[in-house]
């Protein structure tokens, strides 16, 4: 009974450390993932709001023209995929070698899962069972992975603007704050785009593969 209570004790007494240990590697993971969630939510919520029009206009930044996505080439589909989730991944880059990166990226993110979300929601709503196997099938796969790059990228920036802002900032000009590694960051962020360039290839061929099985009047 004593080694039992000495072990609760322990256990007890470690707890706050695995918390912040834990806080500390994926706080800023879950902070970002919980941007891109309320974008998805909200996406959903104007997809009762709008048209199909609409999802034509955005098609640019956020592949939501599922019609045009069925009839066009590859080629162009590729190219109208890399386009789109380029124009995010090269949006969180910048903001991540300013000082001001920690404001906008959660703002990248969120605008990210508004178009998730708006497709998603009006193809539930329009085109209900039929509408959700072709996001699920066709569409989420190429979505998810744009996603989790930029993720990934959104979390790299987020860490390398608050360094350029540590080392900048007037208030710890005599505090010793090490250089930013832009090799490193730049580096780190190639990786991520050829991510990215697969979220794209995703998109082509889930759509050759299982679009011909659609059919939206």
């Amino acid at each position: 009974m004593k080694g039992l209570l000495f072990i609760s004790k322990q256990g007890g007494s470690r707890l706050p450390k695995e918390i912040s240990y834990y806080l500390k590697k994926y706080g800023l993971t879950g902070f970002l993932t919980m941007f891109l969630i309320g974008g998805i939510v909200c996406g959903c919520i104007l997809a009762q709001y709008g048209d199909e029009q609409l999802l034509k206009d955005l098609d640019f930044i956020f592949i939501s023209n599922f019609k045009g996505r069925i009839s066009q080439s590859l080629f162009d589909g590729f190219k109208a995929s890399m386009c789109a989730y380029f124009l995010f991944y090269i949006a969180a880059v910048l903001l991540g070698l300013s000082l001001w990166g920690t404001v906008g990226l959660p703002a990248v993110i969120f605008i990210k899962g508004i178009g998730a979300g708006l497709c998603a929601g009006y193809l539930f709503s329009v085109y209900s069972f039929q509408g959700a196997v072709f996001y699920v099938i066709v569409m989420l796969p190429g979505l998810f992975l744009s996603s989790f790059s930029l993720l990934l990228q959104c979390k790299r920036s987020f860490v390398y603007s608050g360094r350029l802002w540590a080392f900048f900032s007037p208030l710890k000009r005599n505090e010793a704050t090490d250089k930013p590694a832009l090799i490193e960051f730049t580096h780190r962020s190639g990786g991520i785009l050829i991510l990215t360039a697969g979220a794209a290839i995703a998109d082509v061929l889930f759509t050759a593969f299982f679009s011909h099985m659609f059919t939206f009047n």
